[in-house]
Formats: C-alpha cells, sequence, structure tokens
C-alpha cells in the first residue's frame, strides 16, 4: 500500500513539474464603484480599466496568476437609484493602482497548447494590494495602501494557437469605507461624514483578457 502510494506522488509530483506553460498579456474594460455614493448596482462598469496579467498553468484545472489593474474609480450620485442619494449630491473620483496574486480554478481541463482543453468557466481568489487616494483627519488628501480581496468568475477560450481569451468579472473588498473620500473622523463636514460607517467600500473590474502562452508545454497525463 505504501509503494503504491509513493508511486501515485512519484507521477504527481513529475507530472506537475513539467506543467510549465506560462501565459502573459493585458486586461482592458471598466470599473464600478460599490459603496455610499452613486449607483446601488453591483456590476456597473462606468470608468475605463487596464492592466497586465501574467499566469502559471500548475495544472489543467489550477492556474497561479498575477494582475496589475489601473483605473480612474468614480461614482455620482445623479446616477443613484434612491431619492435620498440623488437629492444629496454627492460624488467622487480617485486613482486606483492594485497589484493582486491569487489562483484560478477551471472548472474543465484546459491548454492552448492541448486539442479539445479549449474553454471552460473558472472561479477567481486573489489576494493584493490597493493603493488609492484618501482624506486624513486633518482635511487633506494623500495616498494610502491597503489590503484587498479579490473575487470573481470567468469564462476563457482558446483564441489561436497560444492565443486566448477570456472575460472575467471580479468584485474586490477593501476593508476600508475612504476610497470615496469618507473620513467619519471629520465630525460636522458632510462633504467628508456620509453613509454607513459600518459598511465598506467594493469595487469591481469587468473586461476581457488577452494572453499569448509561452514556455516548455506541461505533461499533464494523470494530473487532475
Amino acid at each position: 500500500m505504501r509503494q503504491r502510494l509513493l508511486v501515485y506522488i512519484f507521477i504527481f509530483v513529475t507530472s506537475v513539474s513539467s506543467a510549465q506553460l506560462y501565459e502573459a498579456g493585458a486586461f482592458i474594460g471598466g470599473s464600478n464603484y460599490i459603496g455610499d455614493i452613486g449607483s446601488e448596482y453591483y456590476i456597473q462598469p462606468n470608468r475605463i480599466a487596464i492592466g497586465g496579467i501574467a499566469k502559471f498553468n500548475f495544472t489543467p484545472r489550477i492556474t497561479f496568476r498575477a494582475t496589475g489593474l489601473y483605473t480612474r474609480l468614480h461614482d455620482d450620485d445623479v446616477r443613484a437609484q434612491s431619492n435620498f442619494r440623488q437629492n444629496r449630491g454627492l460624488k467622487f473620483r480617485n486613482s486606483i493602482l492594485e497589484a493582486s496574486l491569487g489562483v484560478e480554478f477551471s472548472f474543465f481541463k484546459y491548454s492552448l497548447n492541448k486539442t479539445g482543453f479549449t474553454q471552460t468557466p473558472y472561479i477567481i481568489a486573489q489576494i493584493g494590494a490597493v493603493n488609492y487616494s484618501s482624506v486624513n483627519d486633518d482635511g487633506n488628501k494623500t495616498r494610502t495602501t491597503s489590503l484587498v480581496l479579490p473575487v470573481g468568475i470567468g469564462y476563457k477560450m482558446k483564441l489561436m494557437e497560444n492565443v486566448g481569451i477570456a472575460f472575467e468579472s471580479s468584485i474586490r473588498y477593501t476593508f476600508k469605507d475612504n476610497i470615496d473620500g469618507n473620513n467619519h473622523n471629520l465630525v460636522g463636514n458632510p462633504n467628508h461624514t456620509f453613509g454607513n460607517p459600518n459598511s465598506d467600500d467594493w469595487y469591481v473590474f469587468t473586461g476581457i483578457t488577452i494572453v499569448y502562452a509561452f514556455g516548455r508545454p506541461g505533461c499533464y497525463t494523470g494530473v487532475f
């Protein structure tokens, strides 16, 4: 029994070690904010978002990924669905620069260099950092870096030899309530103390990625 287990482990390790197919490419799409200002829809891109993406295909279903994204996040109470927000009339803009690492899990086997593994839906789980402008306790703006957790879904397919395209949408939890210019320590300033102090900000990236695959093709025999 022990010998059989060692054989299985050896097959898995040697198969994975030869899986050195990498992907690199670009993201283009849109962004939207979810919080105390503007529209209350969760996915409603209203600003251009761009970035880069790199991937390492660990198995045909598990891919490690790194992303760097930029957008000018924006919203305005004129876009809100509630009369309260529309009458309040707040708005904001914020330059967002995000870097994150994580994993992409495909529902079906996928490879840009193997016949038959040409398309699949997938889910995304990452952890990263976001740099943005915030208002400090003296009312002045400053740049802040904070933890962010992106999670999302997507669908990817082979476009041509070694080239893939994907559509994805992922939401970010920021652990902060100040991306929209909020600061609840500035008591009496309605431009910076609004909304629910116990509700943190979110934002969303929705768009397409186009990647090019390179490196030694993976040998995935026996690997899920």
